[in-house]
């Protein structure tokens, strides 16, 4: 069981970047619904009462106009739209009074009805002697207090107005104010979940690019032939099992290729000794050490020779492959003539073209400058190179060996 797997910690940043959202989705809905309730006391309350504060004034004033308007003429007419202005000013400041939960706002609201009443009580009085025909006291106390209620009675409305008109500004500006604080939270929420995102992108891609990147700079050079190289493995993620996987691998590989090399070097030795064997009898035959021997037959031990000669190449080969593996190849590099390498080789081989009836030729140029090299190597490279130009040359067929000088490009 993998502890710090890649789906964990995915699951574990999706889980972050959530929360952030969650979180700002909930202080959203909580801020929202504060504006709800501060909306919903602005439409229900405040504005209203505002507007009721606002014509308290005109109320007031058309009941004094149809108090002095019956006064003078005596027309019940007057009377009723009093009665009807002061139900209309009594039940807007009933409505002021039920809304408001400020105790400044119901003093003012207790000096109002206090004064209003005063006023009522007084314009009663008029009522009453009109109604009883007695001289009014136009000079007299009654209009001087009467003006005097009213002008308190106008100040007191002013002021509650005022103070309603006070009481929704800070309304509006509360609403204001959350507005602008839930947008700033809300960015900063964003913001650090954004930055998150961003972080955790980064440091997720890195935890999966990275370890990538090694396992492929390890798997080149594998690939190039080191097999002792090896992944340190630091996580215990899925890529540090990939890579623990992928040193087990190597282990195999180089196990293999030990394998492979001891096999080869084996092979070769168990061949060698009885192909020497082969050679010496061949060359006992050819010596006549056994006897006479025909022509005919002198041109199959030949062949039997050559190509003990190649099989011994061959074997070489394998023995060079082996050596070159194990980095145990040794050169010797001194200046020579290719032509003489080449000449040597198609000596060698001669005999078996003309067995198959292939000519061989030379081109080589006149001024070939001595090359530093490995005769026996090239010579190796040489004699398989006109092995297989003559196994897959038709009969009649013709082969050309060409050296020149080539400039560099």
């Amino acid at each position: 069981m993998i502890k710090n797997s890649l789906w964990k910690r995915m699951v574990f940043g999706y889980i972050i970047i959530a929360s952030f959202m969650l979180a700002m989705s909930f202080y959203l809905i909580f801020r929202l619904n504060h504006l709800n309730k501060v909306t919903d006391s602005i439409m229900k309350t405040d504005i209203p009462s505002v507007e009721n504060g606002e014509k308290l004034v005109d109320s007031l004033l058309e009941q004094v106009r149809n108090e002095k308007k019956y006064l003078i003429t005596n027309d019940d007419a007057f009377l009723d739209l009093f009665d009807k202005k002061k139900r209309e000013f009594l039940g807007r400041l009933k409505s002021i009074e039920v809304s408001t939960k400020d105790r400044e706002k119901k003093v003012f609201i207790n000096q109002i009805k206090e004064l209003h009443n005063k006023y009522l009580s007084m314009v009663s009085k008029e009522i009453v002697l009109v109604g009883s025909e007695e001289t009014l006291p136009h000079d007299s106390r009654y209009e001087a207090e009467i003006k005097k209620t009213l002008d308190q009675l106008t100040e007191s409305i002013n002021k509650l107005t005022l103070a309603l008109q006070t009481g929704l500004i800070k309304k509006i500006e509360l609403f204001q104010k959350i507005g602008y604080k839930s947008a700033k939270v809300s960015l900063i929420i964003i913001l650090f979940a954004v930055l998150f995102g961003v972080i955790f992108a980064y440091f997720f891609t890195n935890s999966i690019c990275s370890p990538i990147k090694i396992l492929k700079d390890a798997t080149d050079r594998i690939a190039d032939g080191d097999l002792d190289y090896r992944i340190e493995v630091t996580s215990s993620d899925e890529i540090g099992t990939l890579g623990t996987a992928f040193n087990q691998m190597c282990n195999k590989l180089k196990e293999m290729d030990q394998m492979k090399s001891e096999f080869v070097s084996n092979i070769s030795h168990n061949l060698k000794t009885p192909l020497t064997a082969i050679r010496e009898a061949n060359d006992l035959l050819l010596e006549k050490i056994a006897g006479p021997i025909s022509e005919p037959q002198i041109k199959l031990l030949t062949i039997v020779k050559e190509e003990a000669h190649q099989l011994t190449m061959m074997i070489n080969d394998l023995l060079d492959i082996s050596r070159v593996e194990a980095g145990l190849m040794r050169y010797n590099f001194q200046y020579a003539d290719i032509r003489d390498v080449i000449r040597r080789s198609t000596d060698e081989i001669r005999f078996l073209a003309e067995n198959k009836n292939i000519l061989i030729q030379c081109e080589n140029g006149d001024s070939i400058p001595k090359i530093l090299l490995d005769r026996d190597k090239i010579a190796q490279v040489m004699d398989n190179l006109l092995s297989n130009a003559i196994k897959f040359t038709l009969p009649g067929g013709a082969i050309t060996i060409k050296a020149n000088v080539v400039e560099s490009h």
